[in-house]
């Protein structure tokens, strides 16, 4: 006799179907500012993305990392949704999207958070690693960074943060040749200070 089990959850459902694709189109324009939109079922709302990308030229890999930036969740509790870009000393987050390419393959994906308070189970940062995304990129040469330049759609295994239940990303990203963020560096994200951290 065949057993039939069903679990219902609150949280958005992912589609472990979705077949994650990276593909070249050399039609894509470039953009004159990156910007990320996170959606929700209810919203839509917009953060400007800051894209670093570390190349190897020796085995073609590229890191592309868009960082955006954000009031921190008491910030945003009270109402602050302003760019923290242009506000001084106020506590603020931060997310590194980072893609890992070699070629046209993506090796992996993931998430870097940082926050001048703890919001991630008492910590101040934190990292997740996300299977759903779709990548166009207008070439698979990473010789020249400043010549690479695409857009994502991309569902995350938690929430974004910035809006309540923002789990789908949409962006572009415009690389220059710069190093990236990882993750044993984030604690430097942490410090609250008057000046911005670039």
């Amino acid at each position: 006799m065949e057993q039939h089990i069903e679990t219902k959850t609150d949280t958005i459902h992912i589609n472990k179907n979705t077949i994650s694709t990276i593909e070249r189109d050399s039609t894509l324009e470039l953009q004159k500012v990156d910007l990320i939109y996170t959606f929700s079922d209810k919203q839509i709302d917009t953060l400007i993305g800051f894209c670093n990308c570390e190349k190897n030229i020796k085995n073609n890999t590229l890191k592309i990392q868009i960082r955006t930036e954000f009031p921190s969740l008491s910030e945003l509790e009270k109402g602050n949704r302003n760019a923290t870009e242009f506000q001084m000393g106020i506590p603020r987050q931060y997310r590194f999207l980072t893609f890992y390419l070699r070629d046209s393959i993506v090796e992996k994906t993931k998430v870097f958070k940082a926050s001048t308070e703890p919001h991630f189970e008492n910590k101040k940062i934190d990292s997740t690693s996300f299977q759903n995304y779709k990548i166009k990129i207008n070439r698979f040469d990473y010789k020249i960074a400043q010549n690479v330049w695409g857009n994502y759609e991309l569902e995350l295994p938690n929430s974004f943060g910035f809006i309540e239940n923002d789990f789908k990303l949409k962006g572009t990203f415009h690389c220059n040749n710069w190093k990236i963020v990882e993750y044993e560096e984030l604690s430097d994200w942490t410090i609250k200070g008057n000046n911005y951290i670039e």
